[in-house]
């Protein structure tokens, strides 16, 4: 489906989020089954929403829009593969961490380990930080894919599609662990 059709925009990757969400209510009240909608095309509306809002879905579908392929096994940015490091090694922190505590068995032992929580708290969240902040970059170069025309930035495109499939992953994997220390300190 292409999702700019769907929700009658053009096809541009640089989108303002207030006016697509505009556009999805507007669409969405009469397209709804409730104001006489069909089920179908408000299942429709919903989903070329969701790809549009998200900036990889919309990299992707632009992608395929114009005839590239996205081939998770190519070149990605170097920018994105310094933070593989930093975030496999955090997120091995934080599983020993939570391996450690619930094999802790004195309340001294806990505690000594819980004193570990905010300093693990601040790396994940400076580790999202930057990676938000690579996300961003990354979504600036949509403009330049716009302006110079998608057939003519494929491999820019794929390469960007993959970086940020990476940030994406990272970031929940973050939030993740996030929880996991907290799950971890609430289970005693």
């Amino acid at each position: 489906m292409d999702a700019f059709s769907r929700l009658g925009l053009p096809r541009k990757l640089v989108i303002d989020s207030g006016m697509l969400d505009q556009v999805i209510r507007g669409i969405s009240k009469v397209a709804h089954p409730d104001a006489g909608g069909e089920a179908r095309d408000f299942e429709e509306v919903r989903k070329a929403g969701e790809v549009l809002k998200s900036p990889p879905g919309r990299l992707r579908l632009a992608l395929e829009l114009a005839g590239g392929d996205l081939d998770p096994r190519g070149s990605v940015d170097g920018q994105v593969m310094d933070f593989f490091a930093p975030v496999a090694g955090l997120l091995q922190k934080v599983d020993g961490f939570v391996s450690a505590r619930w094999a802790s068995r004195s309340a001294l032992g806990k505690a000594v380990l819980d004193a570990r929580v905010p300093s693990l708290k601040t790396e994940v969240e400076c580790l999202i930080g930057g990676l938000g902040e690579l996300e961003a970059s990354l979504v600036e170069r949509f403009g330049q894919f716009d302006e110079s025309g998608w057939e003519a930035c494929l491999s820019s495109m794929a390469e960007t599609a993959r970086a940020l499939a990476f940030v994406m992953k990272w970031q929940a994997q973050l939030r993740a662990a996030t929880g996991k220390l907290f799950e971890a300190l609430l289970g005693g």
